[in-house]
């Protein structure tokens, strides 16, 4: 087996590297079958490796929420994100905004049978108002106000999605 190359192979010998100061692994360096010259290394015991590897998926997934709140508080939208993490949004899909937000604040896909007490949500700070605001995702009404909660009456940024809003549906 050939090793990964790039990000795969950088995390690799991160999660290595996890896994031996962490959690007592041992790194072995041996030959790779069929090959003379050619070594890899692996961990004589595999499950340090498996807490490590769980701590890097943790630590990233973590990393991912983080960075789509940034990327929300930027103003960027759930379409958007969902087109950063490779969602395809076609026809056959799922609309790729609600792929997006079910992934990354639902940590699922949504089943469409699928029904919760909860309102899923997450949260990020507003740039242009300041506030801590609650996003309920772009799933149900386009109210920008059933969207999210939290801005500042004065916010540029949502009086923005209102004025949209009421552009797009004639209400007022």
């Amino acid at each position: 087996m050939m090793a990964p190359t790039g990000v795969g192979h950088r995390l690799m010998s991160l999660a290595f590297e996890i896994a031996a100061r962490e959690f007592d692994g041992e790194i072995v360096v041996e030959l790779i079958p069929g090959y003379q010259m050619l070594t890899r290394q692996r961990l004589v015991d595999p499950l340090p490796g498996v807490r490590a590897t769980r701590a890097l998926v943790s630590a990233a997934r973590g990393l991912l929420v983080e960075q789509v709140r940034d990327a929300r508080a930027a103003g960027r939208s759930w379409e958007e994100i969902g087109e950063a993490l490779g969602f395809a949004g076609s026809p056959t899909d799922e609309p790729r905004a609600e792929a997006a937000f079910a992934e990354v604040v639902e940590g699922r896909r949504v089943e469409p049978t699928w029904h919760s007490s909860r309102t899923p949500s997450t949260y990020w700070r507003c740039r242009s108002c300041g506030e801590l605001v609650t996003d309920y995702g772009p799933i149900g009404s386009s109210h920008p106000d059933d969207q999210e909660s939290g801005h500042a009456a004065t916010c540029t940024r949502h009086r923005a999605a209102l004025a949209r809003w009421r552009a797009d549906t004639g209400w007022d």
